[in-house]
């Protein structure tokens, strides 16, 4: 593992690729909320096939849609090729599942890793269930801490849309906070549509922004 005062980032990328292609055992970073233990699961080869899995996420994609990128039709086929392909192949990306009891709740990630400044993007925040209200913020900085000590990370950063108020409101109790907003036009496309940033000198509607904030690496978690 990495020490979080190592001067070889490049080892940073090997430490995740590593924990990724794991077939040993399960990485787990426990976690306790309001008294009741919980789980972050990691995403590995283990869970590439495990179709229970992946007929959850692809649920949960489609409850959440308006809140990504991208809509489009998903299905588990999709799912399964997303999760091998964008998640345990990208190599700077790690995807954790929530999990109390027997439970899953959702999935907190992280991803593009910024190996000079030692900082990353907070990615894939999912409430799957509406259970244990509190648990995604708390799960979010436990995966933070775990990033702190385990990959030696020092500050984070995301990205989320202007009309999650939901979402904003949770990551400004997180200490983050908002350094600039970019507008955003929907693409259509066949059965598929792209939110992307509105080009120079765009005269029409805007419907919502693409809102950057952060977490420096002074503040306390």
């Amino acid at each position: 593992m990495l020490n979080p005062g190592d001067s070889d980032n490049a080892r940073l990328l090997d430490v995740i690729r590593e924990l990724k292609h794991s077939t040993a055992q399960d990485i787990i970073i426990e976690g306790q909320f309001k008294g009741m233990p919980y789980e972050l699961l990691l995403i590995t080869m283990r869970h590439s096939g495990d179709h229970e899995l992946i007929r959850l996420l692809s649920r949960w994609r489609k409850q959440h849609e308006w809140w990504f990128p991208a809509q489009f039709n998903v299905t588990e086929e999709g799912t399964a090729k997303w999760l091998r392909n964008q998640v345990i192949d990208t190599p700077d990306r790690l995807l954790f599942m929530i999990r109390a009891g027997s439970e899953h709740l959702g999935h907190v990630g992280l991803f593009r890793f910024n190996l000079e400044e030692k900082n990353c993007e907070i990615d894939n925040i999912v409430r799957g269930e509406q259970k244990i209200p509190g648990i995604m913020g708390d799960a979010i900085v436990n995966m933070m801490q775990w990033g702190k000590q385990v990959l030696g990370l020092r500050a984070y950063e995301l990205q989320t849309f202007s009309d999650n108020r939901r979402s904003l409101a949770l990551y400004h109790r997180l200490g983050f906070t908002e350094v600039r907003r970019v507008p955003l036009i929907a693409v259509k496309s066949d059965d598929r549509v792209d939110w992307v940033d509105a080009p120079q000198g765009h005269e029409g509607p805007v419907e919502r922004y693409n809102v950057f904030m952060n977490l420096p690496d002074h503040s306390a978690i």
